[in-house]
């Protein structure tokens, strides 16, 4: 299996990349070591070495009591070095521009609502910025203004997906060294930021979510016509190069034996690993997934507290009927509580996003594909969820998209926990009529209304689960987590 990026090599990429690019200025402080800790999940020890890795190379100075310092240098890429480097990515950065137009306006829109904007830390910064427009850097605070809009909405992988947009977008390069593109972007536009709040502060969910959608498909728009007119007229433009985009919620507790859990945790729920059949045996888990029989041990281990799995002695390891009690069992302990709440929170964000995924996906399906997914789906023992999301992510051509998608779902593993209980085959029912609800609509060319029935499925699920915690487990710390309304719907024309 490929070795997963650490935490502290993430956090140590992250912050140098800002401050070569620009996006921290020479002079600026970085946050406290107590923030990063709370923005990344990681020990004050953690951070400390990342500050003592940037200092060692010159890039900030670090006094006590004090956060660390940008220093000035010639780290900090020149406007035609910068060029070239976006450039060399300005297809993959096209690609990010598009995906953050397709999910930012049902994000904002969601995590906005019943929300006193003015309140907020960087309010006032932005509408600063939004009088003085885009001198002085003024669209900074305007983007820190919007990550905290998704931070407030009580989902942790909203502003984690921001912050990972962040690290590929070269906005800064856009935005102060590149006056085509404010040419292009600001004809017709005073603010941005202006824009934005004024929308987010509208009582009428639809009109601001059809609003937000033109406001960044635009924007988008003009990231496009600024990278073309860039490498037309640049002498010696590079080759563009792929770079593809990394989103690791988990990022320093996805360990392989982690990875292995979710595998076979899904295809034990799909039905690939039916009850009463054996796994295969540990040498041949080892060599499939590339890793040692001691690791396959351990997830085998892990499955097996969790009441998926029985081994016995000389014979293997052999797929059985769950009991629910386990799921009592496991809730105190501070791992498993965090675990819950990850799934209803990728459930959340799997549900606000479907719908521009599934519209960019729907026209791109065949006919022999639709009728392929309707015979699949008449057979005993379908789970359809999986196999339509299996089928709308190989039309899904925004890498970025995919890849949201990918791990938001791989999230979702631990709703196995409740889906293979006693409600298991009435719920299974349910999910099923909706999906194949949708892929009728699909049939008939209703692409619109295939995305909305998508929408529809998504929100039974968190719905039933999260009624589902509260009555059998009394774990009431899912009651906070809303079900997103299906506010988020606009029709084909505004895509």
């Amino acid at each position: 299996m490929k070795p997963q990026e650490t935490k502290y090599s993430f956090i140590y990429r992250e912050i140098k990349q800002s401050i070569i690019n620009g996006r921290i200025l020479p002079g600026d402080c970085l946050p406290s070591s107590r923030m990063l800790c709370s923005q990344f999940h990681v020990s004050r020890y953690t951070i400390n070495r990342v500050f003592d890795a940037l200092k060692k190379e010159g890039l900030i100075d670090i006094k006590p009591r004090l956060a660390p310092i940008v220093l000035p240098g010639k780290v900090v890429s020149e406007p035609e070095n910068m060029l070239f480097d976006v450039l060399s990515k300005r297809k993959s950065i096209m690609q990010i521009y598009k995906t953050f137009a397709f999910i930012s306006p049902p994000l904002l829109v969601f995590a906005a609502q019943d929300c006193n904007l003015e309140i907020m830390p960087h309010y006032k910064q932005a509408m600063k910025a939004s009088r003085l427009g885009t001198a002085a850097s003024g669209w900074r605070p305007s983007f820190a203004f919007l990550k905290e809009v998704l931070e407030i909405g009580g989902n942790p992988l909203l502003a984690n997906l921001y912050s990972a947009f962040e690290l590929y977008h070269f906005l800064n390069f856009f935005m102060e060294k590149c006056p085509y593109f404010l040419e292009t972007y600001l004809q017709g536009s005073d603010s941005m930021t202006a824009d934005i709040i004024d929308i987010l502060k509208g009582r009428d969910p639809v009109v601001k979510h059809s609003q937000l959608d033109k406001l960044f498909q635009r924007f988008a728009d003009s990231i496009a016509v600024t990278l073309e007119y860039l490498a037309d007229s640049t002498p010696g433009c590079p080759v563009s190069s792929d770079v593809p985009f990394l989103w690791k919620p988990t990022r320093g507790k996805d360990y392989f034996y982690s990875r292995i859990i979710s595998d076979l945790n899904q295809k034990i729920g799909s039905g690939e690993y039916p009850c009463g059949t054996y796994l295969p045996f540990e040498k041949q888990l080892a060599g499939q997934y590339d890793v040692s029989v001691s690791t396959i041990r351990k997830a085998l281990n892990e499955l097996e507290q969790r009441g998926l799995v029985k081994t016995l002695n000389a014979k293997g390891t052999i797929v059985i009927e769950p009991d629910d009690s386990r799921v009592n069992q496991m809730l105190p302990n501070p791992r498993r509580t965090q675990e819950a709440l990850q799934y209803f929170h990728a459930l959340q964000l799997l549900t606000l996003i479907i719908y521009p995924a599934a519209l960019a996906a729907g026209p791109k399906f065949t006919v022999s594909e639709v009728a392929e997914l309707e015979e699949k789906f008449i057979l005993p023992d379908s789970i359809c969820i999986i196999d339509i999301f299996e089928a709308l992510l190989k039309h899904i051509e925004l890498e970025p998209l995919r890849a949201i998608l990918i791990e938001a779902f791989r999230l979702t593993e631990w709703g196995h926990y409740i889906a293979y209980y006693a409600n298991k085959k009435l719920v299974i029912q349910k999910i099923n009529k909706l999906i194949i609800a949708a892929v009728q609509h699909l049939h008939d060319g209703k692409v619109d209304s295939f995305a909305n029935g998508m929408t529809d499925c998504y929100r039974y699920v968190l719905e039933r689960a999260k009624e589902y915690m509260i009555k059998k487990y009394n774990f009431y710390r899912v009651a906070y987590i809303q079900v997103p309304e299906k506010y988020q719907m606009y029709e084909m024309d505004n895509v």
